[in-house]
């Protein structure tokens, strides 16, 4: 299979956009639509993060459901190669896991449901299978702090979220933990893992410090976040308003601070510097937080740290009713707001990921949807002076 690009060199969004430019830069500001030969397959962009050799980014998405799709674009975005995982290989968990200067990914069995790890390997565009977890089944997330990996999981037999550790090889679980959910939630979880209903916002973090794991998931009949001690033993825990309410992303600053994002229904509120207590007990309403009636809460929201002209910033990343983009930039000590942008005006956008490009910028990653029926791969590339000017 060969992926075809819609490529618009990005003169700025308000102004419009030029025609295809092959001699584009790195530096270059652009948009660039990655579309499928065939022409009917639906793609759901999940995780974008540095190539092995540096040399360019990998996209991992899902593809016609939960199907799993490889892309490699170098660092002017431009395509280099793509796969397509056999038919075995389902359900990717968001975040491309980098260790000891491999990628990974974590997937499941499509008729066992259990879990897989894959290593990526770019030289022969595959994947090789590291290691499988039979009794991992329905992963959901993984995560990499910087010296443990963790995968998150929900076990169907128990009705239980499960939390793993895992050495830096990902072969093998050195430690485990799990969460009474005391009811069934699989009907969620494959309506989420397929593409078929609500995509439920798992996710697992920890603090700067490393003497907690904060993780998003099911818990005591609601959709929670729970706070773990490095042992993974239950610590505290900010429990949704059943599964209508709780967090929907959060970026851990240091100390007890947090930026987070969370939902009630179909409404999102944001607080860029607000304080937790891990070992409380206690509701996901509480947290203080300002509504944004113009974002769309069935659609992810992305909190990262970024640095711009030398200065630490959160970045928030959001989709709007009006399917644009919206990234907002918060001081990250003070938690003011320092700058936004929309990003998109004809078609239809959905954030799904952001990293920050080693020439200051920023590329994100999301789902653009061409001609009212056809969800495809797409790239925001925004250059340093471009960032520069949101926070001016």
């Amino acid at each position: 299979m060969k992926l075809f690009i819609y490529c618009m060199i990005f003169l700025g969004l308000a102004m419009g956009f030029a025609g295809c430019k092959k001699d584009s830069k790195p530096e270059d500001s652009f948009i660039k639509i990655y579309d499928d030969e065939n022409g009917n397959k639906h793609f759901h962009p999940l995780s974008i993060t540095t190539s092995a050799s540096n040399d360019g980014y990998l996209i991992m998405s899902a593809y016609d459901g939960w199907r799993i799709h490889l892309m490699k674009i170098d660092n002017a975005g431009e395509f280099v190669w793509n796969y397509e995982l056999p038919a075995n290989y389902v359900n990717a968990v968001p975040n491309l896991i980098k260790s000891n200067g491999e990628n990974y990914l974590v997937c499941m069995d499509a008729v066992g449901l259990f879990t897989y790890v894959l290593k990526i390997d770019e030289g022969n565009h595959s994947t090789t299978e590291i290691s499988n977890f039979p009794n991992v089944l329905y992963p959901t997330y993984a995560y990499n702090s910087g010296s443990t990996i963790y995968i998150q999981n929900y076990n169907r037999l128990s009705m239980q979220t499960g939390i793993h550790k895992l050495t830096s090889d990902m072969g093998s679980i050195t430690q485990s933990a799990d969460l009474d959910i005391f009811t069934d939630v699989e009907d969620r979880i494959v309506d989420h893992i397929t593409f078929n209903g609500k995509r439920i916002p798992f996710f697992v973090s920890s603090t700067p410090e490393q003497n907690y794991i904060v993780m998003n998931g099911f818990y005591n009949y609601s959709f929670s976040l729970i706070f773990l001690d490095q042992n993974l033993n239950f610590a505290g825990v900010y429990n949704g308003a059943g599964f209508n309410g709780g967090l929907a992303a959060i970026s851990p600053s240091g100390g007890s601070q947090f930026s987070l994002a969370r939902f009630s229904y179909d409404n999102i509120y944001y607080n860029a510097s607000v304080p937790l207590v891990p070992t409380t007990i206690d509701i996901a309403e509480s947290i203080p937080a300002q509504g944004h009636s113009e974002l769309d809460a069935e659609k992810p929201v992305l909190i990262k740290d970024i640095s711009i002209a030398s200065v630490q910033y959160k970045a928030f990343l959001s989709s709007t009713r009006s399917n644009q983009l919206l990234l907002s930039i918060y001081d990250r000590a003070s938690g003011a707001l320092v700058g936004k942008k929309y990003l998109g005006k004809n078609t239809p956008y959905t954030a799904c990921d952001f990293i920050q490009t080693e020439d200051s910028g920023l590329n994100i990653l999301l789902q653009a949807k061409i001609m009212g029926s056809f969800d495809r791969i797409a790239i925001i590339k925004l250059s340093k002076e471009q960032m520069e000017e949101i926070v001016e």
